[in-house]
This record gives C-alpha cells, structure tokens and sequence, in this order.
C-alpha cells in the first residue's frame, strides 16, 4: 500500500514538472514570435546581400575535357606562342630532364620510337592533347592552342635533330 502512495506522489510530481516544462516552451515560442516580427521590417537591399554572401563560390569540374573547354572559352586572347616559348613555359619541366619517362630533348632513339609509335607528329599532337602515361592534357597548359602544341613538338623534335 506504501507505494500505491509513492507512485501517486512521484505522478503528482512529474505532471507539475511537464506542466512548468510546457509553460516554459509556450513562452519561448510568443516571446521568438514577438521577436521575430517578419519581412515588413527589413532594410532594403538586405535579402539580395543574404543571397550573395551564401551563392556558390565556384564549382567542381573534374572531367578533364570539360576543364580544357572551360579554360578555353575564359581564356583571355594573347599572342600565339612559339614553339620555343611553349616549351621553355610548358614542357622543358619534364622534357629537359626525362621526368617519368618522358623522353629528353636530344634522345633520337626514345623520340624515334614516339614517332613511329605515334604514326608521326598528328599522332604526338594527338597524345599532347589528350595526355600520355603522367602528362597531362595540354601538358598541364590547357590555355594552349593545337597549333602552340605542335609547334612545341617540332621545336623539340628539332632540338633532337629529327
């Protein structure tokens, strides 16, 4: 019979507890409610400030020729390169010391067998564009135009007496 008592007192109890609980809840809600009294109030211009701060910074591309599209259309125009300039900016990182089996300015016979492999200059300037093996598309240039690339060929191709 003692705890027919205790369970009443410990309900008694609990419902007084839920009842402050729920007071407390409802006069959070009317107090965030006057608070909080709309749009009527905003400054002008503040909705067009929330949506710039929180727009998109940019985007992820990871689709290499989609990148070379990209860089494409926002290039801005500057004079075509020389097949030399191209290869002093773009390719003598890799090409002058044979970086990842590139083949080295001055190796007929790796750059023979390119060639053969590769059925001539089309076939490299196919490769350059594309990428081969650890180079990337355009050597990692993507600004660069087909006529830029095979002329950075040639100029190699010269360097190494073929």
């Amino acid at each position: 019979m003692e705890t027919k008592g205790h369970d009443q007192v410990f309900f008694v109890n609990f419902g007084m507890v839920m009842a402050v609980l729920f007071g407390i809840f409802f006069v959070c809600i009317i107090a965030a409610r006057w608070l909080d009294r709309g749009d009527e109030h905003d400054e002008p211009g503040a909705k067009a400030r929330l949506e710039a701060r929180i727009a998109p910074v940019g985007q992820v591309v990871t689709d290499p020729s989609v990148l070379v599209k990209m860089a494409a259309q926002t290039q801005t125009s500057r004079p075509a390169m020389t097949g030399e300039q191209v290869y002093s900016k773009v390719c003598t990182g890799c090409h002058a010391a044979g970086v990842l089996g590139a083949p080295k300015v001055g190796d007929k016979a790796a750059w023979s067998e390119r060639l053969k492999a590769q059925d001539g200059v089309d076939g490299l300037l196919k490769k350059a564009e594309s990428g081969l093996n650890a180079m990337p598309p355009r050597g990692g240039d993507a600004s660069l135009s087909d006529d830029e690339l095979k002329g950075a060929i040639e100029y190699m191709l010269k360097q190494t007496g073929l």
